[in-house]
């Protein structure tokens, strides 16, 4: 039995190697070598009719295709596929000799360089952890621990509780009045490697409600702390294994830490960070920005609290948009390419055939092979390359002043993470280059894998310096949308077909209308006050002389006087309601006696 070590999918190489077990047992797979042997025979033919140089038939070249068609893909074999990374093993019956036998030298050897190799090296196996897997373990405990949506159940420990708006409170309520009355520093919370610690502040003035189960409870800074890292060192530690555990890969929720310590160890030495106080203060940092922001709305500064909210959930959709390098780019690439090359081996089959042509067609098909296998000890050593680096930044940071795992430490750690990452990530999907510039010696692959380290120039200098001068296009496309300060964003060309309104000119023509209003309004009033004054004038005369009258009817003896006065008084009396007097009325009635 032969035994292949799979570098991609095993689950994807053991479903084609059953498909090429499958095709081997038919009467066609023996059909088309025939058909391949008839082609080369017309190939040996044509080629001794067109040589002139007398060496005839090159009845040599059918001869060995034929041999090898017979010790290559006649006979069929037991073959066992191991996955190098879980160390899985399927075993598929009648896989063609020459496929099984290359591949499995070809594996064999590829893998135990590597193998050889990691040894040599004393850093953390790729073969047994995977690429670059201290960095990966520390950037995915991060990764599942930056929101409630992240934490799931585990923010809930015990019935009732809620570690995120309960720690969101105390740093509000508790740690942030602390640093309003200078008896905490924002600095000294940053770098305080204890998680709990760093954010506690002793006050029995000073309250905050908490939620560590059943009802919620409010208590002073004091006593809140107490039971929070009750609650943080005990259920929720637990739970946060427990939610790492599928993420990290190991066996249990008990092993979480321990993967996480070992990542430490690997990069920065033996303990020199706790692995259990990294946990944990990853998971109480995003709730510590929480509580910044609620302070900044509680003070009513809105746009720090908007501020502050941006970067945070800026950083959690790029972390969410991170992926592990290994299994985003090689591993899927290298699953494809060794999936395939084992796929067309009943192509080679046929191709064999064909003589010398297809003899030379199946060494580079082998070559392939080897073309593959070749992946994992340049990985090896790209990993090295990785684990070495990101070592170094490590230990700057730990002599430095960040402490870590302090707050300030970790976001230090971040930035290192990322681009480390992001190199290897590189170096990872060049590896498919610098091999094949290996089997093949070509300039190309070469040139290609050069420029791949080439730095492109990201920044666009012309948006702080722009050009003096432009010249203008023949046909110039406007861009689709388009904004200014003192208006929206605007369709390009929205002017043409919808109305629009000039704020200068309407508001001219409204002060001038205004004004013009205000004129007629004006002299329409002044007129009306002239006549209601001579009305008036006219009305206050004509009571002045009925007032005179009515005084002379008074005072005179006559008896036509006195017979005026006598009506006077009975229509005052029978009109009182409309409060003219008695002499009023004399009067009245003399005057029109008198008409």
């Amino acid at each position: 039995m032969f035994e292949i070590f799979s570098v991609g999918d095993s689950a994807y190489l053991q479903a084609i190697l059953n498909a090429i077990a499958m095709i081997s047992c038919t009467g066609d797979y023996r059909t088309a070598a025939a058909v391949g042997g008839l082609i080369g025979v017309i190939i040996v033919m044509l080629r001794a009719l067109l040589q002139w140089d007398g060496r005839g038939i090159r009845y040599q070249d059918l001869l060995l295709a034929y041999v090898l068609w017979l010790m290559l893909y006649a006979p069929s074999v037991r073959v066992s596929i191991e996955d190098a990374y879980t160390g899985s093993v399927v075993v598929i019956d009648n896989v063609p000799l020459g496929p099984a036998v290359v591949g499995s030298v070809m594996s064999n050897m590829g893998y135990r360089t590597t193998r050889l190799f990691e040894q040599g090296f004393g850093t953390p196996s790729m073969t047994g952890n995977g690429f670059a897997d201290s960095l990966q373990t520390l950037t995915a405990v991060r990764k599942n621990l930056l929101s409630r949506v992240n934490l799931g159940v585990a923010n809930v420990p015990n019935a009732g509780s809620d570690m995120e708006t309960s720690f969101a409170n105390y740093v509000r309520e508790c740690t942030l009045t602390g640093v309003d009355l200078n008896q905490k520093s924002v600095d000294a919370i940053l770098r305080d490697a204890d998680p709990l610690n760093a954010i506690r502040f002793d006050s029995d003035i000073y309250m905050t409600q908490i939620y560590v189960g059943g009802q919620p409870q409010t208590k002073t800074c004091t006593d809140a702390w107490a039971d929070l890292s009750v609650v943080a060192n005990g259920n929720f530690a637990t739970a946060l294994e427990g939610l790492l555990q599928p993420t990290l890969g190991v066996p249990s929720a008990a092993d979480t830490v321990p993967k996480i310590q070992e990542a430490f160890d690997a990069l920065a030495g033996p303990g020199v960070v706790d692995a259990a106080d990294y946990m944990l203060m990853s998971a109480i940092m995003p709730m510590f920005e929480k509580g910044v922001i609620g302070r900044h709305e509680d003070g009513l500064h809105w746009n720090k609290a908007a501020m502050v909210e941006q970067a945070i959930q800026q950083r959690n959709t790029q972390w969410a948009a991170e992926q592990t390098l290994f299994a985003k780019i090689v591993r899927p690439m290298m699953a494809f390419i060794e999936g395939l090359s084992y796929a067309i081996a009943p192509i080679m089959a046929f191709v064999v055939m064909l003589g010398n042509v297809g003899i030379r067609m199946n060494i580079a098909y082998f070559s392939m092979l080897l073309w593959i296998q070749l992946w994992m000890p340049i990985l090896a050593v790209i990993n090295l390359f990785i684990q070495m680096s990101a070592a170094g930044k490590m230990a700057a940071l730990t002599t430095a002043t960040y402490n870590l795992p302090s707050m300030m430490g970790i976001y230090q750690l971040d930035m290192e993470l990322q681009q480390w990452l992001s190199i290897g990530g590189m170096l990872a999907a060049s590896t498919p280059a610098i091999t094949l510039m290996l089997i093949y010696r070509g300039a190309v692959t070469a040139t290609h894998f050069l420029g791949r380290m080439d730095g492109g120039d990201y920044v666009n200098e012309k948006i702080a310096t722009p050009d003096v001068i432009s010249p203008a296009p023949v046909l110039n496309a406007q861009a689709q949308h388009q904004y200014s300060p003192l208006s929206a964003v605007t369709q390009t060309g929205v002017d043409k077909v919808l109305p629009t309104f000039t704020a200068g000119k309407d508001m001219s023509a409204a002060v001038s209308s205004a004004y013009s209003a205000s004129e007629q309004a004006t002299s329409s009033f002044m007129n009306s006050v002239s006549s209601t004054a001579s009305k008036s004038a006219s009305i206050a005369s004509d009571a002045f002389d009925s007032r005179s009258l009515g005084n002379q009817i008074a005072s005179s003896s006559s008896y036509t006087d006195a017979y005026n006065r006598q009506f006077g008084e009975a229509f005052a009396k029978k009109h009182a309601d409309t409060g003219i007097s008695a002499d009023q009325f004399s009067a009245l009635v003399a005057g029109s006696a008198n008409a």
